[in-house]
């Protein structure tokens, strides 16, 4: 008899994160304080996915929503609190100083007269608050998502963050006598964010135009990143590093993200990038080295698995990819592996000869999505491993087998059901990992800040007008003769 299909719980997990969004978290997420900005995204984003509008025209069912209406307003202040008059957000309220201690920031420049940056910006928090702010919209009214986000402060705030060689760092600071100070080491996450902000805010305003900011040098970013490609294929912090698939992904996405249409809703929106698709100089290596973090994953009483692998994990190894025999089990001889048709789950790791982790199925899986190749990931034998080994009895997801369920995973655990289609999942974008429903909100944001923008211009105009006309009791020559024709 053929072993039947893991199902997804729905129920069980919007519970789950119910008791994430209404109550404190447990004790170990206190090292995390620092970033409650990105705790904020894992949980809300989550909740997104599990609820996804209802099709087409059916009613939408009679239940109450985890997020009430009455709350987004105050969520979404929340969120705007962290927004550096210099640009950027700031990643937790500890790091938000009284806006008194603003005062001498030169918002033109960012420049700090008198201080030296109270509560820095940083880049992963301002992706994490913009997809915040859009996944918090008020129903109906998507063009408000962005209201209150300084844009041209931050485009000019991200510009900076550009190194010489085309990368970004995390941070900016600004050193007495010395200039501005870039943070953060050589990550291609910060180049995706990067990127990512830049799709999320840019617009179409053309040089000379009000709101108009310049960019930062799109060609260096997409050099950088194209020559950090490694000789096997994938991708890391330069050529001569190991690979790693959550830099993969950042690699990927970023390209796609740097010509992607402003209005271009689709959960494969890498497969038609021209950036991505002929800059990659080993393409078919990039697509073997994915193909190949995949794995069968042995359970440990399988008659396939090795017989005196230790029976738990190292608790005290903190490392991400630490060896641990539960979760990357051998065969007992090399023809013991299980053939194709037999891999019931298949797991996938970040890096060569190294440890399952639920957060690869949605970088691995997420990457070939990006470069039109799905169909290299075994996607049920994938479901399979999720829902059968790292589902928790709770809900949530855990980062290895019989391990707690966090936010993180938890996160990653559906992003990674919902691009395989599960069904009563939110759709969600491969290259922004967020429901494409929060796509064309923040399309429609993006639209609205630009207007704003743009009506700035034409304000103060009328606005010069005005005080002409009340200071000379009548309308100037040039104006009328503009009025007539």
């Amino acid at each position: 008899m053929a072993d039947t299909e893991p199902a997804l719980d729905i129920a069980r997990h919007l519970k789950y994160w119910k008791m994430c969004l209404q109550h404190p978290l447990p004790n170990h997420y206190l090292s995390n304080e620092g970033n409650r900005v990105a705790l904020a995204y894992f949980i809300i984003n989550s909740i997104a996915i599990l609820t996804p509008p209802p099709a087409g025209d059916a009613d939408p069912p009679q239940t109450k929503p985890l997020i009430p209406a009455a709350d987004r307003p105050r969520l979404r202040q929340w969120v705007l609190s962290h927004q550096h008059p210099g640009g950027g957000f700031a990643a937790s309220s500890s790091l938000v100083f009284p806006l008194q201690g603003y005062e001498p920031w030169e918002p033109e420049t960012g420049a700090a007269q008198d201080v030296e940056g109270p509560g820095l910006a940083n880049l992963p928090a301002t992706v994490f608050a913009l997809h915040l702010l859009a996944l918090l919209a008020d129903e109906g009214d998507g063009a408000g998502a962005f209201r209150g986000v300084d844009r041209v402060q931050l485009l000019r705030w991200l510009r900076r963050l550009q190194r010489a060689d085309g990368s970004f760092g995390e941070v900016l600071k600004r050193l007495p006598g010395r200039g501005w100070f870039i943070g953060g080491g050589n990550d291609m996450r910060y180049c995706y964010i990067a990127a990512s902000v830049r799709w999320m805010l840019r617009g179409d305003l053309e040089e000379g135009q009000v709101g108009w900011v310049e960019d930062f040098d799109t060609d260096a970013l997409a050099r950088y990143i194209l020559m950090t490609q490694t000789y096997d294929g994938g991708f890391a912090g330069s050529s001569q590093e190991e690979p790693h698939a959550g830099y993969a992904y950042c690699a990927i996405s970023a390209l796609s993200l740097l010509d992607r249409p402003l209005e271009t809703t689709t959960t494969t929106p890498s497969h038609h990038s021209t950036t991505l698709r002929s800059g990659i100089r080993n393409l078919p290596g990039l697509l073997h080295w994915l193909t190949s973090r995949q794995f069968t994953y042995l359970d440990p009483d399988s008659p396939l698995a090795a017989r005196d692998a230790p029976s738990s994990p190292d608790d005290d190894n903190d490392d991400d990819d630490n060896d641990d025999p539960i979760n990357f089990l051998l065969p007992v001889h090399p023809g013991a592996l299980a053939p194709p048709a037999a891999r019931r789950h298949v797991a996938c790791n970040g890096r060569a000869n190294k440890v399952a982790d639920t957060c690869y199925t949605w970088w691995v899986g997420a990457s070939l999505i990006g470069l039109g190749a799905p169909q290299l990931v075994d996607w049920p034998a994938a479901r399979r491993f999720l829902l059968d080994r790292m589902a928790h009895r709770i809900g949530g997801f855990s980062k290895y087998p019989g391990g707690p369920p966090d936010v993180y995973h938890g996160c990653f655990g559906l992003t990674a059901l919902a691009v395989m289609g599960e069904a009563g999942l939110h759709a969600v974008d491969a290259a922004l990992a967020v429901p494409v429903g929060t796509v064309r909100v923040i399309e429609k944001a993006r639209a609205a800040l630009v207007r704003r923008d743009r009506g700035r211009g034409a304000g103060l105009v009328s606005g010069a007008v005005a005080l002409g006309v009340a200071m000379r009791g009548r309308e100037p020559g040039w104006l009328r003769a503009v009025e007539r024709g």
